[in-house]
Protein backbone atom coordinates (compact mmCIF):
# COMPACT_ATOMS: atom_id res chain seq x y z
CA UNK A 1 0.00 0.00 0.00
CA UNK A 2 1.22 3.25 -0.71
CA UNK A 3 2.00 6.18 1.16
CA UNK A 4 1.83 10.04 0.12
CA UNK A 5 5.54 9.98 -0.17
CA UNK A 6 5.63 13.05 1.83
CA UNK A 7 7.54 13.81 5.09
CA UNK A 8 4.70 11.55 7.28
CA UNK A 9 4.46 13.56 10.46
CA UNK A 10 1.23 11.42 11.63
CA UNK A 11 -1.10 9.16 10.80
CA UNK A 12 -4.90 8.54 12.54
CA UNK A 13 -7.94 6.71 11.74
CA UNK A 14 -11.31 6.95 11.58
CA UNK A 15 -14.43 5.69 9.53
CA UNK A 16 -12.47 2.97 7.65
CA UNK A 17 -10.11 5.70 6.43
CA UNK A 18 -6.17 6.26 7.64
CA UNK A 19 -5.35 10.35 7.54
CA UNK A 20 -2.13 11.33 7.23
CA UNK A 21 -0.58 14.80 8.51
CA UNK A 22 3.00 15.71 6.54
CA UNK A 23 5.61 18.01 7.30
CA UNK A 24 7.95 21.27 5.46
CA UNK A 25 7.07 24.73 4.71
CA UNK A 26 4.81 25.02 2.13
CA UNK A 27 4.18 21.51 2.05
CA UNK A 28 2.37 20.64 4.81
CA UNK A 29 -1.08 18.68 4.57
CA UNK A 30 -3.89 16.41 6.08
CA UNK A 31 -4.16 13.61 3.38
CA UNK A 32 -7.14 10.85 3.74
CA UNK A 33 -6.43 7.74 2.10
CA UNK A 34 -8.65 5.10 1.27
CA UNK A 35 -6.45 1.61 2.98
CA UNK A 36 -9.06 -0.75 1.13
CA UNK A 37 -8.26 0.71 -2.49
CA UNK A 38 -4.11 0.23 -2.26
CA UNK A 39 -4.23 3.71 0.03
CA UNK A 40 -5.82 5.70 -2.76
CA UNK A 41 -5.81 9.35 -1.73
CA UNK A 42 -9.36 10.94 -1.26
CA UNK A 43 -8.74 14.54 -0.02
CA UNK A 44 -5.83 16.39 0.09
CA UNK A 45 -5.85 19.46 2.02
CA UNK A 46 -3.12 22.25 2.22
CA UNK A 47 -1.99 23.87 5.89
CA UNK A 48 -2.96 27.32 6.30
CA UNK A 49 -0.29 29.45 6.80
CA UNK A 50 1.57 27.60 4.55
CA UNK A 51 4.82 28.67 5.64
CA UNK A 52 3.61 26.63 8.54
CA UNK A 53 5.09 23.25 9.82
CA UNK A 54 2.87 20.69 10.07
CA UNK A 55 3.58 17.81 12.93
CA UNK A 56 1.45 15.22 14.58
CA UNK A 57 -2.51 14.77 14.51
CA UNK A 58 -5.20 12.74 15.65
CA UNK A 59 -8.11 11.69 15.67
CA UNK A 60 -10.63 12.56 18.50
CA UNK A 61 -14.63 13.27 19.49
CA UNK A 62 -16.37 15.27 21.77
CA UNK A 63 -20.14 15.27 22.78
CA UNK A 64 -22.15 18.36 22.31
CA UNK A 65 -25.58 18.95 22.43
CA UNK A 66 -27.97 19.03 19.36
CA UNK A 67 -30.45 21.55 20.67
CA UNK A 68 -32.25 19.58 22.12
CA UNK A 69 -32.60 17.14 24.87
CA UNK A 70 -29.93 14.64 23.17
CA UNK A 71 -25.88 14.65 23.10
CA UNK A 72 -24.53 13.53 19.36
CA UNK A 73 -20.56 13.04 18.77
CA UNK A 74 -18.85 15.37 16.84
CA UNK A 75 -15.61 13.94 15.06
CA UNK A 76 -12.39 15.89 15.03
CA UNK A 77 -8.77 15.83 13.57
CA UNK A 78 -6.25 17.80 15.93
CA UNK A 79 -2.85 18.51 14.22
CA UNK A 80 -0.26 20.20 15.81
CA UNK A 81 2.75 22.55 14.24
CA UNK A 82 6.80 22.44 14.85
CA UNK A 83 7.91 25.26 16.18
CA UNK A 84 4.76 27.80 15.40
CA UNK A 85 3.09 26.90 18.65
CA UNK A 86 0.20 26.88 16.83
CA UNK A 87 -2.65 23.83 16.74
CA UNK A 88 -5.90 23.34 14.24
CA UNK A 89 -8.61 21.41 14.80
CA UNK A 90 -10.90 19.90 11.89
CA UNK A 91 -14.39 18.95 11.35
CA UNK A 92 -15.06 15.12 10.43
CA UNK A 93 -18.43 15.10 10.78
CA UNK A 94 -19.80 14.75 7.38
CA UNK A 95 -18.47 10.75 7.88
CA UNK A 96 -15.49 11.17 5.88
CA UNK A 97 -16.60 9.22 2.57
CA UNK A 98 -16.50 11.36 -0.33
CA UNK A 99 -17.64 10.41 -3.91
CA UNK A 100 -13.90 10.23 -6.00
CA UNK A 101 -15.21 11.98 -8.32
CA UNK A 102 -15.76 14.93 -5.80
CA UNK A 103 -13.39 14.60 -3.06
CA UNK A 104 -12.34 17.98 -3.10
CA UNK A 105 -15.78 19.30 -2.61
CA UNK A 106 -15.54 22.59 -1.35
CA UNK A 107 -19.18 21.95 -0.04
CA UNK A 108 -18.01 19.09 2.00
CA UNK A 109 -17.79 20.26 5.78
CA UNK A 110 -15.45 17.57 6.25
CA UNK A 111 -11.40 18.65 7.10
CA UNK A 112 -12.71 22.08 7.43
CA UNK A 113 -10.88 24.13 9.85
CA UNK A 114 -13.33 24.69 12.89
CA UNK A 115 -10.81 26.09 15.85
CA UNK A 116 -7.09 27.54 16.28
CA UNK A 117 -5.37 27.18 19.51
CA UNK A 118 -2.06 28.22 20.88
CA UNK A 119 0.04 25.85 22.95
CA UNK A 120 3.18 25.82 24.60
CA UNK A 121 4.85 22.44 25.40
CA UNK A 122 8.80 21.54 27.08
CA UNK A 123 10.86 22.31 24.04
CA UNK A 124 8.07 24.77 22.77
CA UNK A 125 7.83 22.03 19.67
CA UNK A 126 4.72 20.37 18.93
CA UNK A 127 5.80 16.75 17.77
CA UNK A 128 3.10 13.95 18.03
CA UNK A 129 -0.39 13.54 19.73
CA UNK A 130 -2.69 10.93 20.41
CA UNK A 131 -5.96 10.93 22.42
CA UNK A 132 -7.17 9.08 25.13
CA UNK A 133 -10.98 8.73 24.99
CA UNK A 134 -11.54 7.37 28.24
CA UNK A 135 -9.76 10.13 30.39
CA UNK A 136 -10.56 12.77 27.79
CA UNK A 137 -7.29 13.87 27.39
CA UNK A 138 -4.25 14.06 24.98
CA UNK A 139 -1.14 12.92 25.05
CA UNK A 140 1.74 15.23 23.36
CA UNK A 141 5.17 15.11 22.82
CA UNK A 142 7.59 17.47 22.28
CA UNK A 143 11.24 16.12 21.24
CA UNK A 144 12.24 16.05 24.89
CA UNK A 145 11.53 13.19 27.36
CA UNK A 146 8.27 14.56 28.86
CA UNK A 147 4.40 13.73 27.65
CA UNK A 148 2.55 16.54 28.14
CA UNK A 149 -1.20 15.43 28.40
CA UNK A 150 -3.70 18.42 28.08
CA UNK A 151 -7.76 18.06 28.59
CA UNK A 152 -9.43 17.32 25.22
CA UNK A 153 -11.93 20.29 25.37
CA UNK A 154 -10.11 23.09 27.30
CA UNK A 155 -6.70 22.00 26.04
CA UNK A 156 -5.03 22.75 29.30
CA UNK A 157 -2.22 21.58 30.64
CA UNK A 158 -2.95 19.11 33.29
CA UNK A 159 0.63 17.15 34.16
CA UNK A 160 3.36 16.13 32.67
CA UNK A 161 4.85 12.53 32.50
CA UNK A 162 8.47 11.66 32.02
CA UNK A 163 9.08 8.58 30.37
CA UNK A 164 12.21 6.22 31.49
CA UNK A 165 13.48 3.19 31.09
CA UNK A 166 14.52 1.07 33.62
CA UNK A 167 17.64 -1.10 32.44
CA UNK A 168 20.11 -3.83 34.56
CA UNK A 169 24.14 -2.95 34.95
CA UNK A 170 26.57 -4.11 36.75
CA UNK A 171 27.98 -1.94 39.25
CA UNK A 172 31.53 -3.44 41.17
CA UNK A 173 30.06 -6.87 40.27
CA UNK A 174 26.85 -6.23 41.79
CA UNK A 175 23.16 -6.05 39.16
CA UNK A 176 21.77 -3.42 40.29
CA UNK A 177 19.23 -1.05 37.64
CA UNK A 178 19.68 2.20 36.46
CA UNK A 179 16.53 4.74 34.78
CA UNK A 180 17.35 6.50 31.84
CA UNK A 181 15.53 9.06 30.22
CA UNK A 182 13.85 8.76 26.82
CA UNK A 183 14.53 11.82 24.61
CA UNK A 184 13.41 12.33 20.88
CA UNK A 185 9.94 10.91 21.46
CA UNK A 186 7.81 11.43 18.42
CA UNK A 187 4.63 9.52 16.68
CA UNK A 188 2.41 9.07 19.51
CA UNK A 189 -0.46 6.06 18.97
CA UNK A 190 -2.73 5.15 22.45
CA UNK A 191 -4.05 1.25 22.10
CA UNK A 192 -5.98 -0.94 24.03
CA UNK A 193 -4.06 -4.33 23.66
CA UNK A 194 -7.40 -6.18 24.88
CA UNK A 195 -9.40 -5.01 22.19
CA UNK A 196 -6.86 -3.95 19.56
CA UNK A 197 -8.41 -0.50 19.04
CA UNK A 198 -8.35 2.81 21.55
CA UNK A 199 -10.50 1.98 24.57
CA UNK A 200 -13.72 2.30 22.71
CA UNK A 201 -15.58 -0.20 20.90
CA UNK A 202 -15.60 1.01 17.65
CA UNK A 203 -14.06 3.98 15.43
CA UNK A 204 -16.48 3.04 12.96
CA UNK A 205 -19.66 2.38 14.84
CA UNK A 206 -20.07 5.38 16.91
CA UNK A 207 -20.53 3.11 19.99
CA UNK A 208 -18.44 3.49 23.35
CA UNK A 209 -16.82 1.27 25.58
CA UNK A 210 -14.89 3.58 27.77
CA UNK A 211 -13.94 2.90 31.93
CA UNK A 212 -15.04 5.03 34.38
CA UNK A 213 -13.47 5.44 37.07
CA UNK A 214 -15.42 3.57 39.38
CA UNK A 215 -15.88 0.56 36.48
CA UNK A 216 -14.40 -2.21 38.15
CA UNK A 217 -15.18 -4.33 35.60
CA UNK A 218 -13.69 -2.38 33.16
CA UNK A 219 -11.08 -1.27 35.06
CA UNK A 220 -8.69 -3.67 36.87
CA UNK A 221 -6.93 -1.46 38.96
CA UNK A 222 -9.22 0.93 41.01
CA UNK A 223 -6.52 3.40 41.36
CA UNK A 224 -5.62 3.82 38.00
CA UNK A 225 -8.38 5.34 35.33
CA UNK A 226 -6.46 3.09 32.85
CA UNK A 227 -6.49 -0.69 32.00
CA UNK A 228 -3.49 -2.76 31.99
CA UNK A 229 -4.09 -3.77 28.74
CA UNK A 230 -3.85 0.17 27.74
CA UNK A 231 -0.54 1.78 26.52
CA UNK A 232 1.09 4.55 24.36
CA UNK A 233 3.14 3.56 21.17
CA UNK A 234 5.63 6.01 20.35
CA UNK A 235 8.79 5.96 18.12
CA UNK A 236 11.83 7.48 18.80
CA UNK A 237 13.28 9.82 16.28
CA UNK A 238 16.29 7.95 14.29
CA UNK A 239 15.41 5.16 15.78
CA UNK A 240 13.79 1.88 14.14
CA UNK A 241 12.07 1.15 16.83
CA UNK A 242 8.35 1.54 18.60
CA UNK A 243 8.29 1.47 22.77
CA UNK A 244 5.10 0.80 24.50
CA UNK A 245 4.73 3.36 26.98
CA UNK A 246 2.68 3.15 30.34
CA UNK A 247 0.17 6.09 30.33
CA UNK A 248 0.60 6.98 33.74
CA UNK A 249 3.86 6.07 34.90
CA UNK A 250 5.60 6.90 32.33
CA UNK A 251 8.03 3.48 32.04
CA UNK A 252 9.00 1.77 28.69
CA UNK A 253 7.64 -1.47 29.23
CA UNK A 254 8.33 -3.04 25.55
CA UNK A 255 10.29 -2.05 23.04
CA UNK A 256 9.88 -3.53 19.08
CA UNK A 257 12.61 -3.89 16.70
CA UNK A 258 11.52 -3.11 13.13
CA UNK A 259 15.15 -2.31 11.84
CA UNK A 260 14.53 -5.04 8.93
CA UNK A 261 11.11 -3.34 8.28
CA UNK A 262 12.46 -1.16 5.69
CA UNK A 263 16.41 -1.46 6.02
CA UNK A 264 18.10 1.65 6.27
CA UNK A 265 20.77 0.81 3.45
CA UNK A 266 17.46 -0.10 1.13
CA UNK A 267 16.23 3.34 2.22
CA UNK A 268 19.40 5.05 1.67
CA UNK A 269 19.01 3.98 -1.90
CA UNK A 270 15.78 4.66 -2.19
CA UNK A 271 16.18 8.21 -0.72
CA UNK A 272 13.56 7.70 2.12
CA UNK A 273 14.29 8.90 5.71
CA UNK A 274 13.08 7.89 9.74
CA UNK A 275 10.24 5.80 10.64
CA UNK A 276 7.42 8.59 11.58
CA UNK A 277 4.11 7.09 11.80
CA UNK A 278 1.36 4.64 13.63
CA UNK A 279 -1.76 4.12 13.08
CA UNK A 280 -4.64 1.82 14.45
CA UNK A 281 -6.09 -0.20 11.45
CA UNK A 282 -9.37 -0.42 12.82
CA UNK A 283 -9.25 -4.05 13.05
CA UNK A 284 -10.84 -5.17 16.43
CA UNK A 285 -9.45 -8.63 18.07
CA UNK A 286 -11.23 -11.07 20.92
CA UNK A 287 -8.66 -10.92 23.33
CA UNK A 288 -5.27 -9.36 24.84
CA UNK A 289 -3.04 -12.35 23.23
CA UNK A 290 -3.98 -11.25 19.46
CA UNK A 291 -2.09 -7.98 19.82
CA UNK A 292 -3.10 -4.80 18.05
CA UNK A 293 -3.10 -4.37 14.52
CA UNK A 294 -1.14 -0.83 13.12
CA UNK A 295 -0.36 1.27 9.75
CA UNK A 296 3.32 1.94 10.19
CA UNK A 297 5.71 4.49 7.82
CA UNK A 298 8.07 6.98 8.04
CA UNK A 299 9.23 10.13 6.23
CA UNK A 300 9.03 9.71 2.51
CA UNK A 301 8.60 6.38 2.73
CA UNK A 302 6.57 5.05 -0.50
CA UNK A 303 4.56 2.83 1.38
CA UNK A 304 2.83 2.01 4.43
CA UNK A 305 3.46 -1.81 6.35
CA UNK A 306 0.51 -3.40 7.92
CA UNK A 307 1.98 -5.40 11.13
CA UNK A 308 0.83 -6.74 14.61
CA UNK A 309 1.99 -5.89 17.87
CA UNK A 310 1.59 -8.07 20.99
CA UNK A 311 1.82 -6.53 24.79
CA UNK A 312 4.07 -9.53 26.09
CA UNK A 313 6.38 -11.16 24.94
CA UNK A 314 5.57 -15.10 23.60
Amino acid sequence: NCSSFDSVQGLTYYNEHIYEGTGLEHQSHIFQHDPSDSMTTLRRIPLAPANFFGEGIAYYYIWANDGGDNMRKEHRLIQLTWKNKRGFIYSLNDGGNPKKNDSQSENSSHLKVIREFDYDTVTGEGWGITFLPHTNEFYISDGSHFLSVWDAESLDLKRKIPVKFERKVMVDGELTSESLDVDYINELEFVDFETGGDGTTDRDSGEEGVCSNDDTECNDDTSSPHKQSMRILANVWYQDLIISIHPETGEVERVYDFRDLYPIEQRQKDGADVLNGISLTGAMNGGSEDGVELWITGKLWPNMYRVRLKQHAT
